[in-house]
């Protein structure tokens, strides 16, 4: 893979714009925050103007830890002008279009790390590396190829989020790839360790723990997979989904654990169900699965997620009962799919042996 033809054209497509918005989808986490970030500075190096901003704030005090220690200039607010942007750049995403923006000024580049997806938006540069665990691993490996005069202060500050970035997203490396390895061995050089450290041993917050006490007490097995609803949330937790997800993986003998939840909006304006998947069956095609569940979600090998927009429901009088409704519906869906998973994990097989086939290619190259 040439990452320095990737560079070069990443250099070329931004030079391109005077003002860009770099826009974060979605619940900021270590990953989008990190490459954000890295594009934001050599936009900075380039003359050309970049803004970051995100409609909603990091829920994890870890990932509101990263922005904060490491000096992360993002705008956490709403976008009510695009006036004097020239065009934006989504980072972390499968989908390019943001409400909005989309069509009234162009996206310069969509970058992910995700299985693409079909979508008539024109995008200039298009950068989707679905053998890339993280998009922070595309970033490093991007900045190692243009070799900027950085200070010292601000290549460890940005090394630092993006290997941050891919740990979490690989989960702690145990699904690192050729391709974060390299991005690791550039960023090794430059990164603070005590900080990485310091992140990781934020302790779980009084809620989150409470949310994981649920979790646990309300699991339920079906065949191999372990499916648990834990209420409704405020948005601030919606973070805690993943997180438990991962967790119940680690400390349950089954293959694949779903934790969904109601996520409420601050001012009670807004209800989704989100629903969180995490497996160790590497046959098991997320994207596939969440794509036949709802068409808007997505996944990558071993994670995904997806949302029901529930907002009709937003004023039922009865919350136990709307519960009720809501946790029996989504259990009897995913219940339903692991019985027809079987053609699902054929075709992650046939993906499974033919990324193998280009490793070993690659290799003898």
């Amino acid at each position: 893979m040439d990452f320095n033809a990737i560079a070069q054209r990443f250099l070329e497509t931004i030079k391109e714009s005077k003002h860009i918005l770099i826009y974060i989808k979605g619940s900021p986490d270590p990953d989008v925050i990190a490459s954000s970030f890295a594009i934001k500075i050599i936009c900075d190096k380039v003359d050309v103007k970049a803004r970051i901003v995100s409609v909603k704030k990091p829920s994890l005090p870890q990932n509101k830890a990263v922005v904060d220690d490491l000096r992360i200039p993002i705008h956490f607010e709403e976008l009510n002008s695009i006036a004097h942007f020239d065009s934006y750049i989504v980072p972390d995403h499968q989908s390019a279009l943001v409400p909005g923006v989309t069509y009234k000024i162009p996206c310069a580049v969509h970058m992910d790390h995700h299985e693409p997806i079909d979508e008539d938006i024109p995008i200039k540069l298009k950068i989707t590396l679905d053998e890339a665990g993280s998009v922070s691993t595309i970033m490093a490996l991007i900045l190692n190829e243009l070799n900027l005069d950085l200070s010292d202060s601000l290549l460890t500050r940005v090394s630092t989020a993006l290997l941050y970035g891919i740990k979490t997203d690989t989960d702690n490396y145990k699904h690192a790839t050729h391709l974060d390895y390299q991005a690791l061995s550039y960023l090794s050089i430059y990164f603070d360790r005590d900080e990485i450290q310091n992140i990781a041993d934020i302790p779980i917050t009084e809620e989150m723990g409470k949310l994981i006490a649920k979790a646990v007490k309300n699991k339920l097995f079906y065949k191999d997979w372990l499916l648990s609803g834990i209420g409704f949330i405020n948005e601030s937790n919606r973070d805690s989904i993943a997180i438990i997800a991962d967790l119940l993986l680690q400390n349950e003998n089954v293959s694949t654990t779903i934790v969904f939840a109601g996520v409420q909006k601050n001012n009670d304006s807004g209800l989704t169900l989100d629903v969180s998947i995490r497996t160790e069956n590497e046959n098991l095609d997320l994207n596939e699965l969440i794509k036949s569940i709802n068409s808007e979600g997505g996944g990558r090998r071993f994670k995904g997620a997806y949302q029901v927009n529930l907002d009709y429901f937003i004023n039922c009088p009865d919350r136990e009962m709307l519960w009720e409704t809501i946790k029996a519906t989504t259990i009897e869906v995913l219940k339903k799919h692991r019985d027809a998973i079987h053609i699902i994990e054929l075709r992650g097989s046939y993906k499974k042996m033919k990324r193998r086939i280009q490793d070993l290619f690659r290799k003898v190259r």
